[in-house]
């Protein structure tokens, strides 16, 4: 599925929350509950230090500091001697005999262990209580011990209570960031869709639409930058068809009018023939005249006939056609017009949505520039064939390589890849009319050589094709 660019923005802000909430709370698991023990294990040892120089200085109120280091830091501490007796504890309570019978089996654990450190810290689980402790061990002189201890329970709890936190944190940047990540990038969006949609126009030469963003940040920058190369664009290409329209006018009116002339110049030619009967040299003047005559009549005749096709109010008539009758029409054609030329005729059936004179017309061609270009006394092929979404018109002759730069330039009118330019072989106009013709049904022409052999073929797209059943 395709993700518009604000909810990719959104899912990457939402990606960004929840790396940082797995981030956290790995953290608080392996760092918070470490950095809690070793707060605790500095405060024991700090305040263990407090009660040793207490236990020097023989304050009578020792039980009173061990009661207020109790109170307010929830550490329990108590005071052994050598022998194993609670000298002192919290307020002068009596401590209970499973208490100081856990009190002595940590000292001996103490004791047992010959590495020990000063400070000694071990951690140990509270089966009366259910909790683990941590616990802290001096040895006060030769005459006693100093034992801490502490419910790491608290410390746990605050770890939990930190990564709750963090993901209740998390959730609610979320849910709050997702909103105004969406109401944020809403305008953002809108113009960039319609940014999208006005040089998508631009692409079908529609000028019309314009963006009006107007800001002073990049979007803004980008937004005057489309209206402006829209408006020269426009402009550009207004004055482009204002000149190519002229330029087809007047060679339209050209072509009309130098069909008097020729028409005159070919009548006295032939009256000439008659009045100067027997004069064979003006009899061969009179033919070259006659046929340059008719050479530039089929000239001007292809040139109305290319600027009847590209004019704006040509409508195009089409009809259902079967391929059959095209093909048998463009038989008549090279019979009566091209008589030298061996043309095979291969067909499949097909009824075609189009105009049967324009689709002869440019069958006609096709097998024409063969003629003309092909090598001379060679079969030529023509074709039609059902081929994916088209059905195809194709005309395959020998020789008549083209190069892979002239692939192009042949459609264009007045082109011939000929450079003497010689004219029997043509003004170069015959391939922009099959051009013009394809354009008008919907289709299009290709021109390709291989293995020595050229082939032309122009195409009719699908949905003007009905196969017979």
């Amino acid at each position: 599925m395709k993700l518009s660019f604000r909810r990719k923005v959104i899912l990457t802000f939402l990606a960004g929350i929840l790396g940082c909430m797995v981030f956290l709370s790995l953290s608080c698991e392996l760092l918070v509950r470490p950095l809690f023990i070793n707060d605790s294990k500095k405060n024991m040892k700090d305040y263990g230090e407090q009660v040793w120089q207490a236990l020097d200085r023989r304050d009578k109120d020792i039980n009173q500091m061990l009661d207020t280091i109790e109170t307010a830091y929830i550490i329990n501490t108590t005071v052994m001697s050598a022998e194993g007796e609670v000298v002192y504890s919290k307020s002068g309570e009596n401590v209970s005999q499973s208490f100081a019978e856990r009190v002595r089996k940590w000292i001996a654990e103490y004791e047992a262990d010959e590495e020990r450190k000063d400070p000694y810290f071990i951690e140990r689980y509270d089966d009366n209580y259910q909790i683990r402790r941590l616990i802290y061990i001096r040895e006060y002189r030769d005459s006693g011990y100093i034992v801490m201890n502490k419910s790491i329970k608290g410390i746990e709890q605050d770890a939990q209570l930190v990564s709750v936190f963090i993901f209740i944190l998390g959730l609610s940047i979320s849910v709050i960031g997702t909103i105004s990540w969406s109401f944020l990038l809403r305008p953002f969006t809108g113009n960039m869709k319609k940014m999208s949609r006005i040089t998508r126009n631009m692409s079908k030469l529609n000028f019309e639409e314009k963006i009006n963003y107007k800001s002073s940040d990049e979007i803004g920058v980008l937004a005057d930058s489309i209206d402006e190369l829209s408006e020269e664009l426009k402009n550009s290409i207004e004055t482009l068809q204002d000149d190519l329209e002229r330029r087809k006018i007047l060679i339209r009116n050209i072509s009309h009018e130098l069909k008097t002339p020729i028409t005159t110049i070919k009548g006295y030619a032939e009256n000439t023939q008659i009045v100067t009967e027997g004069n064979e040299k003006v009899k061969r003047y009179c033919d070259i005249m006659i046929e340059e005559c008719d050479a530039i009549d089929r000239m001007v005749n292809e040139m109305l006939e290319m600027s009847k096709l590209e004019s704006e109010g040509y409508i195009c008539e089409k009809d259902t056609v079967n391929a059959e009758q095209i093909f048998e029409g463009v038989r008549h054609r090279i019979i009566r017009e091209l008589p030298q030329a061996m043309v095979v005729i291969d067909s499949e059936r097909a009824d075609i949505l189009g105009n049967r004179a324009l689709l002869e017309r440019a069958v006609f061609n096709f097998v024409e520039n063969a003629v003309k270009y092909g090598e001379a006394g060679k079969t030529i092929l023509l074709e039609g064939y059902r081929e994916g979404d088209n059905y195809l018109f194709a005309v395959t002759n020998e020789g008549g390589g083209i190069s892979e730069e002239e692939k192009e330039m042949i459609w264009d009118v007045f082109y011939k890849t000929d450079k003497s330019r010689r004219r029997n072989k043509g003004y170069g106009i015959g391939l922009s009319i099959v051009r013009q013709i394809a354009k008008l049904h919907g289709g299009g022409v290709d021109v390709s050589c291989k293995n020595g052999k050229t082939k032309f073929s122009l195409w009719v797209p699908y949905e003007t094709v009905f196969l017979n059943k």
